[in-house]
């Protein structure tokens, strides 16, 4: 079997601050953050919509022609 793995102690690092003790980002800067990350959310959703409603109409139109030539064929 092999031995149990060790993960090496980080010399140095201390726990990051609780919000209450401040930190490396002002007030000002985690609201900036919030409102850039609620941005590309919107964004990301915007996006995801619209490659979907490609999808329905790309699929919809292959389906009709694939249909079409299928009963030209037959004919």
């Amino acid at each position: 079997m092999s031995e149990p793995f060790h993960a090496p102690a980080l010399a140095g690092h201390d726990d990051p601050p609780s919000p209450g003790e401040g930190g490396p980002f002002s007030e000002q800067q985690i609201e900036q953050f919030e409102e850039d990350d609620g941005d590309a959310g919107r964004a990301i959703g915007k996006m995801l919509a619209t490659f979907f409603f490609y999808t329905v109409i790309a699929m919809s139109l292959v389906a009709w022609w694939t249909f079409h030539h299928q009963s030209a064929v037959a004919q």
